[in-house]
């Protein structure tokens, strides 16, 4: 028998505005149905349209932000049949074949939105997408073969508020470090006039030059320090420095004092939320393809937060 360990510290409860929360998810859910963008369908196209060469495009990218949406739950020819029915139901004023809404989706920007505040704190990490299609019976009863490659997925959010700023999607394998890439999205952060006070990080983020860039730019670095740290050992000034600390205070101090646990409820509570949302696989056959399908999740929830977030504001 497996002996039930006892929780360290003390036991948090959490205090939650019931009212705001049931409200927050009632507004998310509004979103599929809020055409009031279809005012401005005219207004939209010929503002897309001013100095195109070659064919002009027919729908507006609202229309095929929408429709890249509903392609987490429905396929193009399932997308192409929804944008129907709401023109019979005169809401739309016309629809694209499921041939345009693929060409268009794939063609679209995915641009997460700018974080509304110019300070903030940040952190960063990585989960898995999977691409395997074959269902669990099937893989019980034949055997799973050969083992195929997660796509790969790092985001880098604001812990406090749970806002996506930077998403980097790559095949398992291939692509930057997840240090290498927090270091690109803070990089971008502050190039576009952010300014972060503390990054959050696992023992995966305790390198040399992450540590150096955040003394750089004045960003209190709470990472956690690898077992067998050595605080002499060269390389960074301030790692040395952060090392000392975390070995003077022993990791449930430091990390209690630091606020540690607040890089939970940013990076994943956002892959948790996506992964049950959307779910956590691709129905894409192209390599591409997969990793587009893939940060289409993520830019989704963000859509759909930074939506219910401007609506609740305008509640309260």
């Amino acid at each position: 028998m497996i002996a039930k360990q006892k929780r360290w510290g003390k036991k948090v409860t959490y205090v939650r505005n019931w009212r705001k929360v049931n409200e927050t998810y009632v507004k998310r859910a509004i979103f599929y149905l809020d055409f009031d963008w279809v005012e401005s369908w005219r207004d939209e196209l010929i503002e897309m349209n001013k100095g195109k060469r070659g064919a002009l495009f027919q729908f507006p990218n609202s229309l095929i932000k929408l429709q890249g949406i509903w392609l987490n739950f429905f396929s193009y020819r399932g997308a192409e049949g929804i944008t129907r029915q709401l023109v019979n139901l005169g809401l739309l004023p016309e629809f694209n074949n499921y041939s345009t809404i693929q060409r268009r989706v794939i063609e679209l920007e995915l641009d997460i939105p700018k974080p509304n505040k110019k300070e903030f704190s940040a952190s960063t990490d990585g989960s898995g997408v999977k691409m395997n299609m074959s269902g669990e019976y099937f893989e019980e009863k034949y055997g799973k073969g050969n083992r195929k490659k997660f796509i790969k997925v790092v985001i880098t959010a604001e812990p406090y508020d749970k806002d996506l700023l930077k998403i980097e999607v790559s095949i398992e394998g291939e692509g930057d470090s997840e240090p290498t890439i927090a270091k690109k999205h803070m990089e971008d952060l502050i190039k576009e006039g952010c300014k972060i006070n503390e990054f959050f990080g696992d023992g995966s983020f305790d390198k040399n030059e992450l540590f150096d860039f955040c003394d750089q730019f004045k960003i209190k670095p709470i990472i956690k320090i690898r077992k067998g740290a050595d605080p002499e050992a060269e390389g960074s000034w301030k790692r040395s420095v952060e090392v000392k600390k975390y070995k003077k205070l022993g990791y449930k101090k430091w990390a209690k004092k630091n606020k540690y646990g607040r890089r939970w409820p940013g990076t994943e509570g956002i892959f948790s939320a996506v992964k049950k949302i959307y779910g956590e696989r691709v129905r894409a056959h192209k390599t591409e393809n997969m990793c587009l399908e893939a940060k289409r999740k993520f830019w989704a929830y963000q859509i759909i937060k930074r939506y219910a977030d401007e609506k609740l504001r305008l509640f309260n």
